[in-house]
């Protein structure tokens, strides 16, 4: 009972840290992202992920001190990347045919070296996440990114009316 008292705490202590560090949610739909678009539903998904990942690692209140500002310094490099990645060489399927052999060539090599880019970046904060967790919560960590990506994708796939994906 106290066991369970004190992570409940923990995990509330830990949500308020990361509502801290989004901003004020009331003043959500005020807020506007990069684009000019509210970024309410940005915020509310971030504050999400926050509580979801905090709950799975059964991050202490120590430890989450430490490794927000770690993660969140390397989510902002990993947004970086793929906005970076979508403005260089996304490409709409009609689009494909009218390629020629060299540009379709360019396109492949910098998804190959954008594949690089992600993968040294892991690296490098796969290193520094070391320094502040215990090593199964890095895995739990590499997990609950995995499930609150899944999460989300059957949100959206269910707001549009479809049934939820049948687990296999």
């Amino acid at each position: 009972m106290k066991t369970h008292l004190s992570k409940t705490i923990a995990a509330g202590i830990c949500l308020m840290m990361a509502m801290a560090m989004l901003g004020n949610p009331a003043n959500a739909q005020q807020n506007k992202d990069k684009d000019g678009q509210p970024g309410g539903n940005r915020e509310k998904m971030e504050a999400q992920r926050v509580a979801f990942i905090t709950q799975q690692l059964n991050l202490t209140p120590e430890e989450a001190k430490v490794f927000w500002p770690v993660y969140n310094e390397y989510d902002a490099k990993r947004q970086a990347l793929k906005k970076s990645f979508r403005e260089s060489g996304y490409m709409h399927k009609e689009d494909l045919d009218k390629l020629t052999q060299k540009e379709a060539e360019q396109i492949l090599d910098n998804q190959i070296i954008e594949a690089q880019k992600f993968l040294d970046l892991r690296k490098e904060y796969h290193g520094k996440f070391k320094a502040v967790l215990p090593a199964v919560k890095i895995l739990k960590l590499y997990d609950s990114e995995r499930e609150f990506q899944k999460m989300l994708m059957e949100k959206m796939h269910n707001s549009h009316g479809r049934p939820p994906a049948q687990k296999k």
